[in-house]
């Protein structure tokens, strides 16, 4: 079996990316045939005899485009023709309607509005035509169909005006043109496709950041030898050499050295863990101050870095219920209207008064320039620009799109503990040392990179000690470090760097906090504890949530007995400590069975595939840029208080969002029947596609008021 992943273009809503999955599907030799919308990608499987330019024909032949490699337009792209189309509509509404119409005569303004609207018809609308075409040769249509349907009228109907009045007169069609119609039904459709790019960019580029983890070259020993040798070379039982500050790049166990690793990627913790021969170690993660050998035990997709990679591109595929709707009504919308304009013109030919055919596409014009869903078009960009426009300036940044409706309803909210809750840089809280020996251990700890030892060095300074250059120092990593200070051999570290210097502990209890042991030639003289400290502000904001009936879990990757105490502090009743980064994602799935709408808030490449899981995520803005990249919601003041105020904001735009809904469709029921002839029953008028085309833009104006009604939150 061939697999190839696939790069792809054009598709407006997940109906498109149904279309390309079973159209492709439909070819003999294809096994497997995937689409994800949200990362526009689709993946393959076909029998080796089936050449694979006979899928990217049939993607063609829907009416997408598809390459192997990631497409290099430019996110403004959109913008850049919503720009060019609305600057061409402004000056032809100029001769059409505004100070301008009628000059110099009648004609040559016509003809001058029709060479102004070839650009916009023929180039920034070309996909839409497209679509049209792809309609009437298989039957595929999406909103891009009904789109390309009513600009093709209204330009070709004008066409027609312009060039051969005394046809167009002889026929009984009405002398008014439609040329601006086309120029702002292209534009304001275009703003929409604007923002629906830039609410999908923050999936595409979460997993850039994931893979890049992937990237790199091994240095291996083979025959007592170092070979650098590509990544995708590695076998299970290579001996793998990890130099200082270098990336693990597989899974494997250490068979000689030993080194501290930084897991944050996986805990979330910024204390690094203390690694030596047998100990475990997974790829993605960061090589301390020692070195070590390493034996390969899973490389490639069996990695566990490659797994979370897969778990973050599974949850990114999954459609959002506004989408859904969205799509429902795009798919009954469309061919109703298309019907009806048909049907339209089938009765007034037969039945209508004369001129038959003047009337006949009059109405049936009518019917498609009305029925644009430029209001529904609007309906959702329109509110998401005001909202996160809004939100931005009080320091949310909000993916956009379907992210909105992520923060209605939400029911259970997880927080990760390490930078979300607490600050992520461990503090010393007590230390039982004289202020000579706590001298002696800063003056030590200031060669060190370690990042208590940082902590270790703050603390000395607020006692008012100032660090001095040591006799000897030596560093053991992963353990602690030694050295010879103003005449005495200190050792400073962890309980099993004491063991192997035989100091005696057995009179020092067990703590559950880090602890940094001080031992003063070879007897033990004290100790410092650390801990996180929680945030400012952190225990109103769990209160509040307590109050609004929230169900509120804090999991991480720190020991039980950190997460447990944290949890007591902040009176939280559900915790989970020691969760690796799948474990955090299998709650949330796990309580999304259950039925609760799970928000997590995190910071850290851990809670990159519990941020994708869960149906709102929220990444602090001091995080990593994985963390933010995986999110659909940024606190650029890491301030809690800020996922509060985005719900709501979340209830609020929704509510606008679905009125606007509610408009456009009403707007289209009631306007569809008077076009296609109700209007002429109640008046004996025929309902002029010129009154069609002012009816379309006071629909998308009642749209674009409403939702500025939310600069007011």
């Amino acid at each position: 079996m061939k697999k190839i992943k696939v790069h792809l273009e054009g598709m407006t809503c997940s109906a498109c990316a149904l279309s390309i999955e079973k159209g492709v599907k439909r070819i003999e030799g294809v096994e497997v045939s995937h689409v994800n919308f949200a990362s526009e990608t689709a993946y393959f499987e076909f029998k080796e005899n089936l050449n694979q330019e006979a899928i990217f024909s049939k993607i063609k032949e829907l009416g997408y485009k598809a390459s192997l490699d990631k497409s290099s337009t430019a996110d403004s792209g959109d913008l850049l023709r919503f720009i060019i189309s609305f600057s061409l509509a402004i000056v032809i509404f100029l001769f059409a309607m505004g100070p301008l119409m009628g000059w110099p005569d009648l004609k040559i303004n016509f003809i001058i509005q029709f060479f102004l609207t070839l650009p916009i018809y023929f180039w920034v609308g070309i996909d839409f035509q497209r679509s049209m075409l792809t309609f009437f040769k298989s039957g595929h249509s999406n909103m891009n169909t009904l789109i390309g349907l009513g600009t093709s009228a209204a330009f070709f109907y004008s066409t027609v005006i312009t060039f051969f009045p005394e046809f167009s007169e002889n026929l009984g069609l009405t002398a008014k043109v439609y040329f601006e119609a086309v120029g702002f039904i292209v534009s304001f459709v275009y703003l929409g496709k604007f923002f629906e790019r830039l609410a999908k960019k923050k999936a595409n580029d979460a997993m850039e950041e994931l893979l890049n983890l992937e990237a790199g070259k091994a240095l291996v020993i083979k025959n007592g030898e170092e070979q650098t040798i590509d990544l995708k070379d590695l076998m299970v039982g290579d001996i793998i050499r990890v130099k200082p500050g270098e990336k693990i790049l597989v899974d494997g166990k250490i068979v000689s050295g030993n080194s501290s690793i930084d897991e944050s990627m996986i805990s979330g913790e910024s204390i690094p863990v203390s690694k030596s021969k047998g100990s475990k170690v997974l790829a993605g993660t960061l090589n301390g101050e020692g070195s070590f050998d390493m034996r390969a035990m899973k490389v490639g997709k069996n990695t566990f870095l490659h797994k979370m990679i897969e778990y973050v591109e599974n949850a990114q595929g999954k459609k959002p219920p506004i989408q859904k709707l969205a799509d429902k009504i795009s798919s009954i919308f469309v061919p109703v209207v298309i019907l009806v304009s048909v049907l339209t013109f089938i009765l007034w030919f037969f039945f209508g008064p004369q001129p038959i055919w003047g009337n006949a596409i009059s109405n049936m014009i009518a019917v498609l320039v009305i029925a644009c869903p430029c209001a529904l078009g609007l309906a959702t960009p329109t509110a998401i620009l005001v909202a996160t426009g809004n939100a931005s300036l009080k320091g949310i940044l909000i993916a956009g799109g379907d992210v909105i409706e992520k923060g209605v309803n939400v029911d259970t909210i997880l927080f990760d503990k390490t930078g979300t809750l607490t600050e992520g840089k461990p503090q010393v809280t007590h230390s039982d040392l004289d202020l000579q020996t706590l001298e002696a251990v800063i003056s030590l700890e200031n060669l060190s990179e370690h990042p208590l030892a940082r902590s270790v060095v703050e603390y000395g300074k607020k006692q008012n000690l100032s660090p001095k250059d040591p006799v000897t120092f030596k560093i053991s990593g992963g353990r602690g470090l030694e050295g010879e200070y103003s005449g005495d051999a200190f050792v400073i570290g962890n309980r099993r760097f004491f063991e192997e210097k035989d100091i005696d502990l057995s009179l020092v209890p067990e703590s559950d906090t880090t602890e940094i042991l001080v031992a003063k030639n070879q007897v033990y003289v004290g100790r410092l504890l650390l801990e996180d400290q929680v945030k400012p502000g952190v225990p109103e904001v769990i209160q509040e949530l307590r109050d609004q009936g929230m169900d509120i879990w804090l999991v991480s990757g720190d020991k039980k007995e950190a997460v447990q105490k944290v949890s007591h502090d902040l009176g939280i009743k559900n915790f989970l400590g020691e969760c690796l980064p799948l474990d955090k994602a299998k709650k949330i799935e796990e309580l999304q069975k259950h039925g609760k709408k799970v928000a997590m808030l995190g910071d850290g490449i851990n809670d990159a595939p519990a941020l994708s899981m869960a149906n709102l995520s929220l990444a602090m803005g001091a995080g990593t840029d994985l963390a933010k990249a995986s999110s659909d919601v940024t606190l650029l003041a890491g301030d809690l208080r800020h996922a509060l105020m985005f719900m709501k904001i979340s209830n609020k735009t929704l509510k606008v969002i679905k009125e606007n809904l509610f408009l456009s469709f009403v707007y289209n029921s009631l306007c569809i029947p008077l076009a296609a002839g109700v209007y002429y029953l109640l008046t004996k008028n025929l309902f002029p596609p010129s009154l069609a085309s002012l009816a379309m833009g006071l629909s998308s104006i009642s749209v674009v008021l409403n939702s500025l009604r939310l600069k007011k939150i």
